[in-house]
This record gives C-alpha cells, structure tokens and sequence, in this order.
C-alpha cells in the first residue's frame, strides 16, 4: 500500500529509488513491484524499468463511488416505498460474481419478516429475488459465466436447484420485468425484486420488498411489482441525472 501511495503521487520511479523513499529493501520492493505487476495495479515501462500506476486504481475507486452514489440516490425512494407499503425494502448489487446487501429499510409492522439480510452481507443468487433480478437482467456472458460455477444449494422445497430451471425462470423475469422468491431461500418470506438499471443496458443494481408469506396473496402479488418498478425505475432515472449535474 506504500508502494501504490508512493506512485500514485510520483507516478514513474524507479525500485533503487523506491526502496530508499520507503526504506525498504531493494529486494523487497522490487518482489512487491512484481506482485502488484501481475495484479494489473502497476506497469513497468521496458525501456525505462521504471513504474507507474495503472488504472486500475481509478476503477476501484469509481466502483466505490458509484455505491455511495447509489445508496444517495436510492435512500428517499427505498423510505417512500417502505412507508408505502409498511413492508422490508431491499437495495443489493452484483459484485464480484456476488449479491451484496447496500441498503435495507425494516418494516415498521409487528408481523414482519425475520430475515437473515444484513448491510454487507451476501446471498444467494438462485433462489432469492434480488438474485434473479441480477441475474435475469445483467449481461449474458455474465450470468453465464456466473452460473457456471454457481452451487445450487436446496434452502426450501421451492428453492431451484438446477441450471436449466434458473436459466427457464430469468427468460420469464425478463418477460415480466419482475423477479418473485416464492419462499425459495426463506420458508415464510416471499420478495418482488425489479432492476435499476439505465435504458438498454444492464442492470446495475436492484431493489426489492419482502413480505410474510401470510400477508401476500398471489393476487396481490402484480400490485406490489408495480410499485417495486415504479421505484427502481424513478432511482434509475435519479443516477442518471445525477451523473449530468
């Protein structure tokens, strides 16, 4: 982390140099040049042998703006759609090939659900709705590639626990512009999850209300992905603006 705090103020040094701002070994400092080499964070100019930062750096960075600027964007709207519908909202995020938890606003109810949702924490993505919203509307070659390797671990009788019958499940959420969790990762929970995404393009996160199975008869079920919708579109819209301003 010297090392990459050091380039990014002096963006082309040598290691004889290096090591002497750090007083490190040259030996050492020229080992974790070479790690940080191999993980793209560092170049070594051939003619020159001297390094400098790459952008990966700015790429991390960005990724952790972009959540902060989702979770600003998302905050009011996710209070609105709680408040609304007095139930549990969710904002998660794929990140490295994972569903991540940004944001969660409880319901206010005395029956709520009791779930296992935590800010930072991660989930499933077979068998919850947030996860299949990801899914359903990211990339192709990502959720294939995602898929692939993804264990498909039984949590219910509902859960899916096959590739054939995920990959049949994400074409009809694609259809219906809404993902459900019939009770699929938490006997009791029933959740709508709809994307965030920008207009053509796939999403980049999604948002979703859970509800006790007991309060969210299937007629009631096309309501609530309505306002669900209505939400992620208006926080999609919001990014996007906010990106102009």
């Amino acid at each position: 982390m010297q090392l990459l705090e050091t380039l990014a103020h002096q963006p082309d040094a040598g290691v004889t140099e290096l090591s002497r701002r750090l007083q490190m070994h040259k030996s050492t400092t020229y080992r974790f040049l070479n790690s940080l080499s191999e993980l793209k964070y560092v170049r070594r100019d051939p003619d020159t042998e001297r390094y400098s930062t790459t952008l990966k750096l700015f790429e991390l960075g960005s990724a952790v703006v972009q959540r902060i600027e989702l979770w600003r964007e998302a905050n009011p709207i996710m209070e609105r759609l709680a408040h609304e519908t007095e139930e549990t909202v969710h904002l998660a995020m794929l990140e490295d090939d994972r569903l991540v938890y940004l944001h969660k606003i409880e319901s206010t109810q005395t029956l709520r659900v009791s779930m296992m949702s935590r800010i930072g924490q991660t989930a499933p993505l077979h068998c919850t709705g947030l996860g299949k919203c990801l899914l359903a509307f990211s990339a192709p070659r990502t959720a294939e590639r995602i898929i692939k390797k993804h264990s498909f671990t039984k949590f219910t009788e509902t859960t899916i626990t096959s590739a054939s019958n995920l990959y049949a499940e994400l074409q009809q959420i694609r259809d219906l512009g809404f993902a459900v969790d019939n009770e699929e990762h938490e006997r009791g929970v029933r959740c709508i999850a709809a994307p965030i995404a920008p207009p053509d393009g796939p999403a980049i996160a999604a948002l979703s209300i859970s509800v006790p199975s007991v309060r969210l008869p299937e007629d009631d079920t096309d309501r609530l992905a309505e306002l669900v919708h209505q939400a992620a579109v208006e926080i999609g819209s919001r990014l996007r603006h906010g990106a102009h301003r």
